[in-house]
């Protein structure tokens, strides 16, 4: 992490949330058990199975054409709607779900070494190893952390009983990618059968199917790439012409959404960008040839997502004709959101605004009340010590997330509580942190300059009310303020 000077409010305010949350949590406080820790003995088919379905880089927005998850999993069960990818990009953001720990803890910081890549996750005390110690036949069937597979190496990471995994670089190419089934290379092609997410579905269904057979309850965890584009990761494209990476639909799909007009928020090509921070202040307008491929890659993301949708009705399916569907809790999520021109940025990441921050998140299955929404700040950090409480299982690490099952039950809970955004660019030489509440933003970057966002009275983000009238009320105090005052004053 780059050598800054910030005000100890945000430093103090950080270290806690990163350690434990404990000013702006509502209390409750982080799980915690020696690695190695006890497991449940005894497996039993009684307790909840869990399906967790990630897709890649999905936007809140995209989620009003999801008609199967909204129909058959959020009017069954909890839409979470101030869920936060604190770290949002894909490597940082996988390694959160799998340890229950923001990225200042688990390490795992960039898509590639040094500071990242899935060599850096520590694989031995990770979410499908405290299940298996828990009694649970685990399964991953998709997209891994970044960099897996590229050293030769394709078997199986730690705590996965069967393995399903896109080796990479091919991850990233929606036909002619390569899989490893349980260590063993398969090589697909360019037929209309072998488009990926068909493949990824159709291998969920196929394991979740010889699962329910058995004598244990089942972790399945399905990521598949969609709609993400069909290329590496990238700093961010400039999007100069229409040459340029796309998401690939299902060619069943190709035409679909083709006439979709690209959503622009007030945060759309921002015109004002003098309270901005430094990185939206360098930028230029953006141009018609921008909008257009910008508008471009839009309508594709939203055709891939197509084929997901489908897959989630079949996976539904298949856990009823399992007989388990009433007994399986199914997370759906994304690992971040992206940006369309929202703060002039034309794509990518990484950002700590909404469009790359707040994704997803619908929970159905046991504990989780139908038509129920929770708009109490949330994170990924939450998802380990949910499923492992769901699955009754301990944790090998302190988690810094916290058991969503009681706020929803009871929405109304932890309106103290706030969530940890961080990021990290230009290999460790930027950096940005920062704290989403239920109702405010506010940043700090390396570069010296402060963000505060009224989100209900500037969702999109365009005010920033950091010296100015309105906001002097609430962050005046925070040179001067410990880590709880800053969750008072802002919550």
């Amino acid at each position: 992490m780059p050598s800054t000077t910030r005000p100890l409010a945000l430093l103090l305010l950080v270290g806690a949330l990163a350690v434990a949350l404990p000013a702006c949590s509502g209390g409750s406080g982080p799980s915690t058990a020696a690695p190695g820790g006890s497991a449940t003995s005894g497996a039993s088919t009684d307790r909840p199975n869990v399906v967790v379905i990630m897709t890649d880089d999905q936007t809140l927005e995209s989620m009003r054409m999801m008609d199967t998850v909204n129909r058959r999993l959020a009017a069954n069960g909890v839409t979470f709607s101030r869920f936060s990818a604190s770290f949002p990009l894909c490597c940082p953001a996988r390694a959160t779900y799998l340890t229950g720990q923001y990225s200042s803890n688990n390490g795992v910081r960039d898509n590639v070494a040094p500071l990242g890549g899935f060599k850096k996750l520590k694989g031995n005390e990770t979410l499908p190893v405290w299940l298996q110690r828990a009694g649970y036949y685990t399964a991953s069937v998709g997209k891994y952390l970044n960099g897996w597979g590229e050293d030769g190496n394709i078997a199986p990471p730690p705590g996965w009983d069967h393995w399903f995994g896109l080796i990479d670089p091919t991850t990233y190419r929606y036909f002619g990618y390569s899989v490893s089934v349980d260590g063993q290379r398969r090589d697909y092609g360019t037929a209309e059968g072998d488009y990926q997410t068909d493949v990824l579905g159709a291998e969920v269904v196929r394991t979740i199917d010889e699962a329910a057979r058995g004598d244990k309850p089942f972790f399945v965890s399905f990521t598949p790439l969609a709609p993400h584009l069909s290329s590496g990761e990238t700093a961010g494209l400039d999007f100069a012409s229409d040459e340029v990476p796309t998401a690939v639909p299902a060619p069943r799909d190709a035409t679909r959404f083709a006439d979709a007009e690209l959503p622009t928020s007030p945060a759309f090509d921002q015109a004002d960008v003098s309270a901005s921070p430094d990185f939206v202040r360098n930028r230029l307008l953006i141009t018609n040839p921008i909008r257009r491929s910008v508008r471009t890659a839009y309508r594709k993301e939203l055709a891939t997502l197509v084929a997901v949708d489908e897959w989630v009705g079949r996976i539904l399916d298949q856990l009823d004709r399992s007989g388990v569907a009433d007994r399986t809790a199914v997370l759906f999520t994304s690992d971040n959101g992206l940006f369309h021109g929202e703060h002039r940025i034309p794509n990518g990441k990484v950002f700590l605004y909404e469009p790359a921050t707040q994704v997803p998140l619908v929970i159905a299955g046991p504990g989780f009340p139908a038509g129920t929404v929770v708009d109490r700040a949330t994170a990924q950090v939450d998802l380990a010590p949910t499923i492992l409480a769901i699955a009754g299982g301990s944790p090998g690490l302190a988690l810094d997330g916290a058991d969503l099952r009681a706020m929803a039950q009871e929405p109304t809970l932890n309106r103290s509580r706030g969530v940890l955004l961080d990021n990290q660019l230009g290999g460790g030489r930027s950096h940005s942190e920062g704290i989403h509440t239920d109702r405010y933003v506010y940043l700090e970057h390396s570069s010296g300059d402060r963000e505060l966002y009224d989100l209900a009275l500037d969702p999109d983000q365009v005010t920033n009310q950091v010296g100015d009238p309105i906001g002097s009320s609430r962050p005046s105090s925070l040179s001067g303020s410990t880590g709880s005052d800053l969750c008072r004053i802002l919550v």
